[in-house]
């Protein structure tokens, strides 16, 4: 399939919480994760302290840069029934959300929109000043102002709700191909393959394999520096699918696969096919698979030369949203299409299958529950099948078939 233009979720992401239940937890748990992924974070986390009785006594806000835990909390004296802002040491805090805009971070936590917020006062001027930057906000929102916030973003957010699923969901598939790199590990990159229908990455510890863009797609130039692209460091390779040009991207994709894909990975074989069981039209299958027909009777095939009984890839649209089971193929990662396909079925249970699948449970916080790749037995072999024009057949010749599955919650 050709590749797709990338569209982010808004820029704004609202957690909604009932009276009383702020997300202060969860928010902490999804920072993170992201951060042990690699994502560059900023902003300040909070942590609302109460009492015994479950009388609010203090506010705190944790920067996220540099650990840094200020008071935001104003004691009203112990009569009170609870505490008040200090607008001051507010201020004093958002240094850190002013640092996060200047680096351009990857994700703006903001702890709070509040109706301080609402008045155009405390961190308002911030956030709409990130959003300005291109930096996305992520804040928490209680359930009784949803109609302020919406004026105040102009409706140009997403309300989420209280789960770490859902957060993901919002953070959003679009972002699956810089989780990948950020978890590759540098390493001296052996030899670097590009065939008429393959792109090959080796390192001493793994081979990785995405599929080579067609001559003639959007975005396909020459290398610059063809000849000595083994040269750099698989870190470097890696970073190429943030790159416009199709053959970087599958080079990058190749390099995260040399990574993820090694050669002492121990996984149980299995080509992903038959991963849910699901019978008769509620599977659809993206790409045409030999012998789809008889190894899933009844599913739907979408493909960009559709043969009898298949579909179009316009199919897509429909077919995806009320699918049970979906199968992709891992082309779609190297083709770009695989953001957006994702977001059509996540409402399905989603298998990525083929040589250029990642065997990493990264891919599991993005919906894909199984990912069926290929580890090479035979690096020189897998070479030669790639040089030659190769198709996913004859690389399976030098590789078996693995497969890693999200645990069990």
């Amino acid at each position: 399939m050709p590749p797709a233009p990338q569209s982010c979720p808004p820029a704004i992401g609202a957690v909604i919480y009932p009276p009383g239940k702020p997300p202060e937890a969860l928010l902490a748990r999804f920072a993170a994760q992201l951060t042990e992924r690699g994502f560059r974070l900023g902003g300040l986390l909070q942590d609302t302290l109460r009492d015994a009785s479950g009388r609010k006594t203090n506010m705190t806000v944790t920067e996220i840069d540099t650990g840094r835990k200020l008071s935001i909390g104003q004691s009203l004296g112990k009569d009170a029934k609870s505490c008040i802002l200090d607008s001051q040491a507010l201020a004093e805090a958002s240094g850190s959300v002013r640092r996060a805009i200047e680096s351009h971070a990857d994700l703006l936590f903001i702890n709070k929109f509040s109706k301080s917020e609402m008045e155009g006062e405390g961190l308002a001027g911030d956030m709409l000043a990130a959003v300005a930057e291109g930096v996305p906000v992520l804040t928490a929102v209680p359930g009784v102002l949803i109609e302020e916030w919406t004026a105040f973003t102009g409706g140009q957010t997403e309300l989420i709700a209280p789960s770490l699923a859902a957060l993901w969901r919002w953070w959003g598939p679009e972002r699956l191909y810089a989780d990948l790199a950020n978890g590759v590990e540098d390493a001296p990159v052996k030899r670097v393959v590009v065939g008429l229908n393959w792109t090959m990455v080796e390192t001493e510890t793994g081979l990785g394999l995405a599929q080579t863009p067609e001559r003639g797609t959007p975005g396909c130039n020459a290398a610059p520096d063809a000849g000595r692209r083994s040269e750099a460091g698989l870190k470097a390779l890696a970073g190429l699918v943030h790159s416009t040009n199709a053959f970087d991207q599958a080079l990058g994709m190749a390099a995260c696969n040399a990574h993820y894909n090694r050669f002492d990975l121990d996984l149980p074989d299995g080509n992903g096919l038959e991963s849910f069981g699901v019978k008769g039209g509620g599977t659809v299958v993206i790409g045409a698979f030999p012998g789809i027909a008889e190894r899933l009777p009844g599913a739907k095939v979408i493909d960009r030369k559709p043969g009898p009984g298949q579909y179009p890839e316009a199919a897509t649209e429909w077919l995806l949203p009320a699918a049970e089971a979906v199968i992709m193929t891992a082309s779609t990662l190297a083709n770009r299409s695989a953001p957006r396909l994702l977001r059509l079925a996540r409402f399905a249970r989603v298998a990525m299958v083929g040589p250029g699948a990642p065997l990493t449970d990264r891919l599991t916080s993005y919906g894909i529950e199984v990912s069926s790749g290929l580890i090479a037995t035979d690096p020189d072999g897998m070479a030669r099948a790639v040089t030659e024009g190769g198709g996913a057949k004859d690389l399976k010749r030098h590789g078996r078939q693995a497969t890693i599955r999200r645990a069990a919650p």
